[in-house]
């Protein structure tokens, strides 16, 4: 494999924008979950990509798993537990100044209730890129021994180990989530995270520069990437520090779309360059945004198309 995710899988159940939650008529229903997503994204645009984790084995899961497989990703590292449940999420898609609204039932999913000695670690290390996120560390305490195992095995054979912080405050409190990142820096070459998210669990403030520094200070990882929102992206490595500007977006649904920049950006990188994976990243993000779901949706062709539009200003 070029890439290797691990996490859990949901299904999302969405309103129409308008709609409650409490009174909704309908639910549109969607295969999500961080990991998933990105692996998704990875093998839309041409990477060679799996993702692992633990189903059951009942319909819920069979339809994660064609719908992941349909994409092009290979599941067959995916450990089927019968009896097990998947986890689910509600969404309302708030119009401004409403945000997005989230209600989990995830709790007792089949990966939160794995422990690592379910997985297959040769397997699972064989790869060039290995991506995990903070999410995966805040589901239960064997989740966070089943990521810090795949990071462990994963780096010791010389795969690159990416880290996205993702933090989820109705998973997990922040400085609990602040020190589950902090006990895994040492496995991480790539850490990204937001600019929310490095204010609040890492107080890096300031403008994007002050705030990467502060976060790299913070974390010592080796490139650290914070995103900045409709901004752009800011990075700094042992090169230097780049940034990118971001695209003007008409949202659909905007869920997912930082699971799509973090696939840009191992893209990127997978191709030697930093600053080409925040351009990828930042066009995958972007387009992923005008679809409703999860999912990246669209392909290699879509991407260049989009970053050859934004030098060119008009596209024709």
């Amino acid at each position: 494999m070029q890439l290797v995710t691990l996490g859990e899988a949901m299904l999302r159940l969405s309103v129409r924008p308008g709609d409650r939650l409490e009174d909704a008529p309908a639910f549109d229903v969607h295969v999500a979950g961080t990991e998933a997503n990105v692996a998704f994204a990875a093998a839309r645009v041409g990477l060679r990509s799996a993702w692992v984790s633990a189903l059951p084995t009942n319909p819920l899961g069979r339809r994660v798993a064609a719908t992941l497989a349909a994409g092009g990703v290979d599941v067959s590292l995916v450990q089927w537990v019968e009896g097990g449940r998947l986890g689910l999420y509600f969404v309302e898609l708030g119009a401004a100044p409403r945000p997005i609204s989230v209600v989990y039932d995830r709790a007792n999913s089949a990966i939160a209730e794995a422990t690592p000695d379910h997985f297959n670690w040769d397997a699972i290390a064989d790869t060039e890129f290995l991506h995990v996120s903070g999410i995966t560390l805040g589901l239960s305490a064997s989740c966070r021994r089943i990521a810090t195992r795949a990071m462990e095995e994963a780096r010791r054979r010389g795969a690159m180990v990416t880290f996205d912080v993702n933090y989820r405050e109705r998973l997990w409190p922040r400085q609990a989530a602040a020190d589950a990142v902090r006990s895994v820096v040492h496995l991480l070459h790539v850490v990204i995270c937001t600019a929310e998210d490095a204010r609040d669990l890492f107080e890096a403030r300031g403008g994007p520069e002050a705030a990467l520094a502060t976060l790299r200070a913070e974390l010592g990882v080796d490139t650290t990437v914070l995103t900045l929102g409709a901004a752009g992206a800011i990075a700094a490595d042992a090169g230097g520090i780049v940034s990118r500007p971001g695209h003007v977006v008409e949202a659909i649904d905007r869920v997912g779309a930082g699971d799509a920049f973090d696939a840009g950006l191992i893209w990127g990188l997978r191709d030697g360059s930093i600053q080409l994976g925040l351009e990828r990243g930042l066009a995958m993000s972007a387009l992923k945004m005008t679809v409703r779901g999860d999912l990246f949706r669209l392909d290699a062709s879509d991407v260049a198309g989009l970053m050859a539009l934004d030098r060119r200003e008009v596209g024709r």
